[in-house]
């Protein structure tokens, strides 16, 4: 059902009323666009992979919408549309496809610029190539805090999880096993807030999903990092298992650290997972002046009296491999970094 746009209803209005007249009367090109594929997402896909000519007023590019200010170009359909052109193509073949859900036009503002795209459900549809998803869903988020008011907002802790979770998946796709990386933490999320227990790799994952998350989070401004922070904090005392844990073992001694970021790093690095631990802790001993080198001279001390530093003794991935990108390693420098 095609409704009334979430702003700007001057113009986005008026290219609302045009698609809804082309569907009443069954123009034969949308038709025949709606015709090629069986469900919406089919039509998303396709309209993504169109070249993009943006609109910069040249006398003779229409048809144009003089409702809006400048008047703006809408050609439906379009081989080669902008953003608004996009989403007309998108609110008219696909409620041809199917009429169910809800689908209004909105303006919000992205990286580089405004942007129009369609609402469905409530939920941003992502047409442009050069739009990521979560940029799209903040910019709606904004649009929607403008309109109704900055009120506090209130999220369950499964809510919240979800949010955290969602937010990840998209820079995850860019990681080997990112996207099951996510789901794993999201479920050890859960199997925390309900009082169960998380292994060294649930707790890794937990890491990978909250250092992604973080880095997306600044797109929805305060309170998007607020909600982040929170999570991560109530992640972290729930893992009660390791919480009064104030030292370092290294065979059978107790080193007690002096050095207050080294000593915050053991306690986080071990409730939050070996790997992410070990990784974060090779980053903080680089930047404190203590080298692979030195750890090397350490580990070999050690193996005379029959220990070993584990995995901190192994070689750290050299800059610029693939190594150097993994999410274990991803997640162990944010956590130095949020640690100095």
């Amino acid at each position: 059902m095609i409704v009334e746009p979430v702003n700007d209803a001057g113009c986005l209005g008026a290219v609302t009323q045009v698609v809804a007249d082309l569907v009443g009367r069954g123009d034969p090109a949308l038709t025949e666009v709606a015709g090629r594929f069986r469900t919406t997402r089919e039509l998303a896909r396709w309209i993504r992979s169109l070249p993009q000519r943006d609109d910069v007023g040249a006398a003779g590019d229409g048809p144009r919408v003089h409702a809006c200010e400048p008047p703006q170009r809408l050609r439906l359909p379009a081989e080669d549309p902008n953003c608004v052109e996009r989403s007309a193509i998108y609110l008219g073949a696909g409620e041809l496809i199917d009429p169910r859900p809800e689908r209004r036009l909105a303006t919000i503002d992205v990286p580089g610029g405004r942007h129009t795209l369609p609402v469905e459900n409530g939920k941003p549809v992502v047409l442009d190539p050069r739009v990521r998803r979560n940029a799209a869903r903040a910019g709606l988020f904004k649009l929607g805090r403008r309109r109704n008011g900055a009120a506090p907002m209130t999220l369950t802790p499964a809510e919240a999880i979800t949010w955290i979770g969602q937010l990840a998946a998209e820079p995850a796709r860019h990681f080997a096993g990112g996207l099951d990386r996510v789901a794993r933490g999201e479920q050890a999320m859960r199997a925390l807030v309900e009082g169960g227990e998380v292994d060294a790799d649930g707790t890794a994952d937990i890491a990978f999903v909250l250092a992604l998350a973080e880095h997306e989070a600044r797109l929805f401004g305060p309170t998007g990092e607020c909600i982040v922070r929170t999570t991560a904090r109530a992640v972290d005392e729930l893992d009660a298992s390791l919480r009064n844990r104030r030292d370092v073992r290294v065979g059978r001694y107790r080193v007690r650290p002096s050095l207050t970021p080294l000593s915050r790093l053991a306690r986080v690095g071990g409730r939050l997972g070996l790997r992410v631990g070990v990784a974060a802790a090779r980053e903080k001993l680089a930047a404190l002046g203590v080298s692979g080198a030195a750890l090397g001279v350490l580990e070999d001390e050690l193996n005379r009296e029959g220990m070993s530093l584990g995995p901190l003794a192994a070689a750290p991935p050299l800059p610029g491999t693939l190594a150097a990108v993994t999410p274990d390693a991803v997640a162990g420098r944010w956590l130095a970094d949020k640690l100095t």
